[in-house]
């Protein structure tokens, strides 16, 4: 499993969890993006996005994280 950080908060980072070559998370996943939001000046939300495509992946990077690219 590789893990990249996608955004730096105060608080807490975004984070990219992509399975290794030819494996996949429980459930058929090929990746796990954890993305926080503000909920208040000490805490943020913690929000799970799963991918089974790589299209699908790239679409959610694309929209939200344009300065990211990682192949």
């Amino acid at each position: 499993m590789e893990s990249y950080i996608l955004k730096e908060n105060v608080l807490t980072d975004d984070v990219l969890h992509l399975a290794d070559e030819k494996k996949h998370f429980k459930g058929g996943y090929i990746a796990i993006a954890e993305v926080f939001t503000f909920a208040t000046a000490w805490s943020d939300e913690r929000h799970i996005k799963r991918f089974r495509t790589e299209k699908s992946l790239n679409a959610f990077l694309k929209k939200n994280y344009k300065e990211f690219v990682f192949w």
